[in-house]
């Protein structure tokens, strides 16, 4: 059987646990807590020693990346597929994943966790949670989670908000064209890019409204009707999860 090593269902744990239910894939799920640094120890460090969330496990063998992990779904699992067939298609899927393992990811998590931090982490258990940073966070990770605990600065927020904005332009003029990202239909493009905008209504601003996004907004609603998102979404433990946050992953320095 599947197992999947997720956090609540936004971001990468959703993309995956959406493509599983729109699958109707058979999993074993594994709530994992992520600001407890559960990802940091056993079973999960001996599957993904930088403590990757989520972790796939297929036949033994664990698999980590939520791209990769999405498409390694896809072509074990081709029935009810969620990649097309054409050639422009499938590259256009691909682009937009990219997109999101690039930029979006970080700057999304970076305005949510601004937002979220002190609801997501009170007092006593951020004070618990730096005591055992040193111990137990792989030296490379700790300069982030330090980073997100004392709180993101101007500079990082603005260009978190201008790479929001322009991915909103971005969706608005691909969805001017079809209606899915990547074509006629739904595909992994919209779950890869639906996992962080779904935060986005709640945080404010005009980063997707009525007035400057109408077609990415119906796009959303009607993504959040599916009944497989319904299932994905409901398999945390936060009421409403979007309204919960972890630290960003780390910006790709060159993007």
């Amino acid at each position: 059987m599947l197992e999947l090593f997720h956090a609540e269902p936004t971001g990468d744990s959703a993309r995956v646990l959406i493509v599983l239910e729109e699958k109707v894939l058979e999993f074993r799920g594994h709530y994992v807590d992520v600001l407890a640094l559960e990802q940091y120890r056993p079973p999960l460090v001996d599957l993904a020693p930088r403590g990757d969330i989520p972790v796939l496990v297929r036949d033994g063998a664990a698999s980590v990346g939520a791209s990769a992990v999405c498409e390694l779904l896809e072509e074990a699992y081709p029935e009810r597929p969620l990649m097309p067939t054409g050639a422009r298609e499938r590259w256009c899927v691909r682009a937009w994943q990219k997109h999101v393992d690039d930029i979006l990811a970080s700057a999304v998590s970076e305005l949510a966790w601004q937002a979220y931090a002190e609801r997501s982490l009170p007092p006593p258990a951020r004070a618990e949670l730096e005591a055992r940073l040193e111990r137990i966070v792989p030296a490379e990770e700790r300069a982030r989670w330090r980073t997100a605990l004392a709180g993101y600065g101007e500079e990082q927020l603005a260009r978190a908000h201008a790479r929001v904005e322009d991915t909103v332009a971005r969706v608005e003029a691909a969805l001017e064209q079809a209606e899915w990202l990547a074509g006629p239909a739904f595909s992994l493009a919209d779950v890869a890019v639906f996992a962080y905008f779904k935060y986005l209504p709640a945080l404010g601003g005009a980063r997707l409204s009525e007035s400057e996004a109408p077609r990415a907004l119906a796009w959303l609603r009607a993504i959040s009707e599916r009944p497989a998102v319904r299932g994905a979404l409901a398999r945390g433990r936060a009421k409403d999860p979007f309204s919960t946050a972890t630290p960003a992953p780390e910006q790709i320095r060159w993007g």
